[in-house]
């Protein structure tokens, strides 16, 4: 029974560890999303979250005049065409939810159980930390529009997990 114990036991945490490696898509994959991000809004360049506008812009708000679209244009690099700002940076909205939402999925099976956590926050800690920072304005907004107060929980809780405030402050991730 004991050998047998040992054998189950050991199976799952293999598996939680295997899923930890195959479960995210692959490299390849996001670092197209990234280098297009990158392309239109300097996604990955930047230390600072994303501004105003430009979260306006990713959601395909018109309310932006031609000067700001201008403006958000001049960022432009690589493959982007400033010919089709609106377009551009509506594509460039569509691309970032899918990312975002790739690692929200990520992060609730890391919740589940069915990854190890311990190893992700290894592989991932820091680029999950650092895509919800940088795109934290833009959740906000998208939270306020299709007012859904749960969208991009699961992150919330994993970089809680991993990064917890000092004890007797608030949690530093929340949206």
């Amino acid at each position: 029974m004991f050998l047998i114990y040992n054998q189950i036991r050991d199976a799952r945490i293999w598996n939680k560890l295997h899923f930890t490696y195959t479960f995210f898509p692959n490299n390849h994959e996001l670092e197209d999303l990234e280098i297009f991000l990158d392309d239109r809004v300097a996604f990955w360049k930047r230390n600072a979250p994303l501004k105003n506008n430009e979260v306006l812009a990713l959601l395909g708000q018109d309310s932006l005049n031609e000067q700001e679209l201008l403006d958000l244009s001049k960022a432009f690099t690589g493959t982007a065409q400033s010919k089709n700002v609106k377009d551009e940076l509506c594509e460039a909205g569509r691309k970032l939810k899918f990312y975002m939402n790739q690692i929200e999925e990520y992060c609730a099976a890391i919740q589940a159980g069915i990854i190890d956590s311990e190893s992700a926050k290894q592989i991932y800690g820091y680029k999950f930390k650092r895509s919800f920072e940088k795109a934290l304005p833009w959740i906000v907004q998208l939270k306020s529009i299709k007012n859904e107060g749960s969208l991009y929980i699961e992150i919330v809780k994993v970089l809680n997990d991993w990064f917890p405030a000092p004890k007797g402050q608030n949690n530093i991730y929340k949206t």
